[in-house]
């Protein structure tokens, strides 16, 4: 029987800010928020929001994924942020019927909890609770954007890759023959993607995480040999 990977040596506050700037989550309780809205499904690539308009709801994700993204002037479509399993988001543009700077999409079938701005109002009144959840939910997020902003300035390509592989790790990851697998296929591109570099780039750092067996695939699934090494690597290149 495989033994259970244990993260904590990995539960520094830098890669748990880093995984939630990446994979968008509320750590905390969302049960009060849910009860204010309405659950709906919505299949794969549907647009909630287009950048530039202004949302009729927030949401809240109870399966699939939404992606924040936005298509760059040579086409490509550049992703943001990736909300999971009880995600919140699109709340504070909803309150301050702010303009929303990138668009919001379906990424695989989801279901999500719609709430509009009258059902909002009406329970942070009523509910200190709600309160302290929405303000809870984005203080993470400003944290966690904080950490992402220095880690992309001060960063280079090899460090941030290592970075992410691991929040991969972290989000997805399942103990496997004594090494961490995750269970996401994610493409090198929309690694490069969420990361803001070129895919030539990606595609060259990952060949050298393989070429130094740190990672390798299986069934086209990311595998990480040993977390520890791979942590080592990313703080041997750190600013480098």
């Amino acid at each position: 029987m495989e033994e259970e990977f244990d993260f904590n040596d990995f539960d520094s506050e830098e890669l748990q800010y880093s995984v939630i700037s990446h994979f968008n989550y509320l750590p905390g309780e969302v049960s009060s928020l849910e009860k204010i809205g309405v659950l709906q499904s919505f299949p794969e690539n549907y647009v909630l929001v287009e950048a530039g308009s202004k949302t009729e709801y927030c949401y809240i994700v109870k399966s699939g994924r939404v992606v924040g993204y936005e298509k760059t002037q040579s086409g490509e479509e550049r992703i943001y942020q990736f909300n999971e399993k009880d995600a919140v988001f699109l709340e504070s543009d909803l309150l301050f019927d702010w303009v929303v700077p990138v668009a919001f999409k379906t990424a695989k079938p989801s279901e999500l909890i719609c709430i509009d701005k009258p059902a909002l109002m009406k329970a942070i009144a009523e509910n200190p609770k709600i309160s302290m959840d929405l303000i809870y939910s984005l203080s993470v997020k400003f944290i966690a954007a904080k950490e992402q902003i220095r880690n992309m300035s001060f960063q280079n390509a090899s460090w941030k890759v290592c970075n992410l592989m691991l929040s991969f790790a972290k989000q997805y990851g399942v103990p496997y023959d004594g090494k961490v697998l995750i269970k996401e296929k994610i493409s090198q591109q929309v690694m490069s993607n969420l990361l803001g570099i070129n895919r030539i780039t990606a595609v060259r750092i990952i060949k050298e995480l393989k070429d130094l067996e740190l990672v390798e695939q299986v069934n086209g699934f990311y595998c990480i040999r040993d977390m520890r090494k791979l942590k080592q690597y990313q703080d041997g290149v750190s600013r480098k």
